[in-house]
């Protein structure tokens, strides 16, 4: 029995998933000042704060290995 042809990811596809990666690198950035802002605060729950800043930058940044997992998976080579 013959095997299905693999399917081609559309260019359009591929444009649709680096500029996700894109904005999620611009999040991981905004976040990260975000932290440095709140490491130098004087607020009353900075290390609450802290905390927070770190785990939202660590999802992120798994996703980003994720989305570019995929990207790479689909033969992009646009990934840096």
């Amino acid at each position: 029995m013959a095997e299905p042809p693999e399917e081609e990811v559309p260019e359009e596809v591929n444009a649709s998933l680096i500029d996700v990666l894109d904005l999620l690198a611009q999040e991981v950035e905004r976040l990260k000042v975000g932290l440095e802002w709140c490491r130098l605060s004087q607020h009353a729950d900075k290390e609450r704060l802290i905390s927070w800043y770190v785990q939202q930058i660590d999802m992120r940044q798994d996703r980003l290995e994720e989305m570019k997992a995929v990207i790479l998976a689909s033969g992009d080579d646009a990934v840096h």
